[in-house]
């Protein structure tokens, strides 16, 4: 008779004979299985007969994502795909310097020599920033971390590599646009027709609440609360699921309404979509916001020399907050981000604060600097 089964453990063992990519590209759900109870048994066999096998790499590989980054800490579907394309890169290193199958990877491939390697191959070969050598190391990190405690056996070697350092990296000055050059995109967007309205919106959502891309593609109408009393809001849902409401103004609202109405958009409708009636994507919305700043560059020069992507909206929304007087804690609280360290930066990257600052303090005298030594410096040590 024929059946269906979901087994982890056996998928884990039967990975081998597959191909381990498969567990990288569908972990989001369980493989099921077509066995007869002969071939159950038989698999069964296995397990008994090579339990040195049962805390090998793929059956961890699978546990941690399906059960402890998706069931348990029920991480964003962006994390996932970042540490399953971390994983990727890992195997087909190890694969192609080590002349070692990704079916045939055991725990023993992620010692600290391999990460230092994988790191080398990432700058030389690839060559990957030190920010994004970092996040693929982290990812790796992450899983070995877990392993530790699924698979004791292995403390020790994991131990060694997760003391493998984290790469310097460069903290380039933080780019935001200034209120003329926001104006000067927003002009490049008439509304007159759809594209022009929907991309009129999307900056001046961006630029009034600071929210990320990831963010703004998945707001739907039923996120939206419009009044024009000036209570209007929008609720996103930030970084690692956490959901967060912020106020607009009354120009924004006014206008998200007029484009619903142009639209004839429902609660179930995302509001920024393609021409195709589709949720539009982040690197979609990227490449609208660099053809509007090259539009806007005749009448605002300066966004030539500037690199304007849907981030930068955030950082100058920041800087907004943070020029108006708004206190570091509540942008940190508006922003959604975790540690108020984070938020900081903008002050580091605020010239107009530091100009401020610095006018504030008394400039010190051409005097001071007019000392001079005595003949004898041994005579003055004498009458000391």
């Amino acid at each position: 008779m024929l059946s269906y089964i979901y087994y982890p453990h056996i998928w884990g063992i039967i990975i081998r004979k597959i191909r381990i990519g498969i567990c990288l590209q569908h972990l989001s759900c369980w493989i099921c299985l077509p066995v007869n109870m002969k071939t159950f048994m038989e698999v069964m066999t296995m397990v008994k007969c090579d339990k040195s096998k049962l805390c090998s790499f793929a059956p961890l590989l699978e546990k941690y994502f399906l059960s402890y980054m998706i069931s348990q800490r029920n991480v964003s579907p962006q994390t996932i795909s970042s540490y399953r394309d971390s994983f990727s890169l890992y195997l087909g290193f190890i694969s192609g310097v080590y002349h070692v199958k990704p079916d045939d990877v055991e725990m023993e491939h992620f010692s600290i020599d391999h990460l230092n390697a994988f790191a080398e191959y990432l700058e030389n070969d690839r060559k990957c920033s030190s920010s994004t050598i970092n996040l693929r190391i982290s990812a790796i990190k992450s899983f070995l971390r877990y392993a530790a405690i699924e698979a004791p056996e292995y403390t020790n070697s994991i131990r060694k590599a997760l003391a493998f350092p984290a790469k310097k990296t460069e903290k380039p000055v933080m780019t935001f646009i200034k209120k003329n050059e926001y104006e000067s995109m927003l002009g490049t967007c008439d509304g007159s027709d759809i594209v022009s309205a929907r991309d009129k919106m999307m900056l001046m959502v961006l630029y009034n609440t600071g929210c990320r891309a990831s963010e703004l593609i998945n707001i739907q109408l039923r996120d939206i609360t419009l009044s024009m009393d000036g209570t209007s809001s929008i609720r996103f849902m930030g970084k690692g699921r956490k959901e967060s409401i912020t106020p607009i103004w009354k120009t924004t609202a006014s206008f998200i309404k007029k484009y619903i109405t142009m639209q004839c958009l429902s609660q179930d409708d995302y509001l920024i979509q393609s021409r195709a009636k589709a949720p539009m994507t982040r690197s979609g919305i990227g490449q609208r916001i660099t053809v509007i700043s090259a539009r806007a560059a005749v009448l605002s020069p300066s966004l030539l020399k500037k690199n304007v992507t849907p981030h930068t909206f955030r950082h100058s929304t920041a800087m907004n907050l943070l020029q108006a007087g708004i206190d570091i804690s509540t942008i940190a609280i508006w922003l959604g981000h975790e540690s108020i360290e984070t938020t900081h930066r903008y002050m580091v990257a605020d010239i107009e604060l530091k100009r401020k600052a610095m006018e504030k303090l008394e400039e010190t005298s051409d005097d001071a600097f007019n000392y001079k030594p005595s003949k004898s410096i041994l005579a003055f040590l004498d009458t000391l």
